[in-house]
């Protein structure tokens, strides 16, 4: 029943082809032969229960077709489970269909003649073999067509869901623009003035003014990404602001194995990941450091933290970072990435895998 709620829609449009496809068959059928084709049609156990059986085999199939086989096939290239779910499926229509077959033979032949004089006899199972390929193609041609149609409009709704973002963060930085280089010319004064009197406070202005002048100058490339390296430097300073900030009184245990930091990734991901584990962790209890893994393996990025929860009064939060995240991870690597949350009374945790496309 929660199946049905659900794909309510796909099986309604399914519904909708297989009843046009049966009324254009019959239709083709009764113009050429009127009695022959209310036989055929009514055979064995009646026109009705043979529209039902028609209408549920055709729309399962096409279902099983478009939806689990070729649109996964088209997203992700699995071309073994595609072979395989493919011939599952019509290895149960030719038995199910050569059941029909015999047992409607067996039937006219104890009521009627039925000698065919055509060159493949319509009795035969090369004749019945014959209109099976001829339907199965039909089918994989229908669900091919179907499913490019499908993608194209799911490529084209992602796409304005893109632009729209684009166009609203846009209109958010304008709302919140500050002069670059006003600000780090202040910073890079403030730098030079403190430089004389604490050594320590003004190295932690210059981490502000790197972290600020990464974050407000990204330079990514034409699909929106950035070296890794870029990415780690910046994930380092914010942790090393925040110690100097807290007086190095935070625990963290930071592992990093990779290989090739000129990979590219999505900008801000990471860095939103481990700002959440500061804004809504306890990093001050050493049996319970904030984790942070970063390792590269084959062709696939690692990532994963995980924080304690804080014991005091629950910062405000809309979600927005972590949705935002797996927005722009779906909408970048689609079904290729992993991102999964684990959350439970007393520990927050983050695993995130994405593919390695371009060094």
């Amino acid at each position: 029943m929660l199946f049905v709620q659900k794909e309510w829609k796909r099986l309604a449009v399914l519904f909708g082809f297989c009843l046009f496809l049966y009324c254009f068959i019959f239709f083709v059928s009764y113009i050429s032969n009127p009695n022959e084709a209310i036989i055929a049609f009514s055979r064995r156990n009646g026109m009705v229960y043979n529209f039902l059986a028609f209408m549920l085999e055709n729309v399962i199939t096409y279902y099983l077709l478009i939806f689990w086989m070729i649109l996964p096939l088209i997203r992700t290239g699995r071309w073994k489970r595609f072979l395989w779910l493919l011939g599952v499926l019509y290895l149960i229509k030719l038995f199910h269909g050569f059941y029909d077959f015999r047992l409607s033979n067996t039937l006219e032949s104890t009521n009627h003649f039925n000698e065919s004089k055509s060159l493949i006899p319509q009795n035969s199972f090369g004749w019945f073999l014959l209109w099976f390929i001829i339907f199965s193609l039909f089918d994989i041609v229908v669900g091919v067509c179907a499913s490019l149609i499908i993608e194209w409009m799911h490529k084209k709704r992602q796409q304005i869901i893109l632009e729209k973002q684009k166009a609203q963060a846009e209109l958010s930085a304008l709302k919140h623009q500050i002069n670059p280089h006003f600000l780090f010319n202040s910073l890079n004064f403030i730098y030079s003035k403190s430089i004389r009197f604490d050594d320590d406070l003004a190295q932690s202005v210059m981490l502000l003014s790197d972290i600020m002048r990464y974050a407000l100058s990204i330079e990514d490339d034409k699909s929106g990404k950035v070296m890794l390296e870029k990415e780690i430097t910046h994930l380092k300073n914010v942790i090393e602001i925040n110690q100097k900030r807290l007086n190095n009184r935070l625990h963290i245990n930071y592992q990093e194995q990779l290989s090739n930091k000129q990979i590219k990734i999505i900008p801000l991901v990471l860095i939103t990941l481990v700002e959440n584990s500061f804004k809504h962790g306890d990093l001050l209890d050493p049996a319970h450091p904030l984790g942070i893994n970063v390792y590269d393996q084959e062709n696939t990025l690692f990532f994963s933290i995980k924080n304690q929860k804080g014991k005091g009064a629950k910062e405000l939060s809309n979600g927005i970072g972590l949705s935002n995240i797996k927005q722009r991870l779906n909408l970048t690597y689609g079904n290729k990435h992993h991102f999964e949350i684990q959350n439970s009374a007393s520990e927050f945790a983050v695993l995130l895998q994405i593919p390695i496309e371009g060094k």
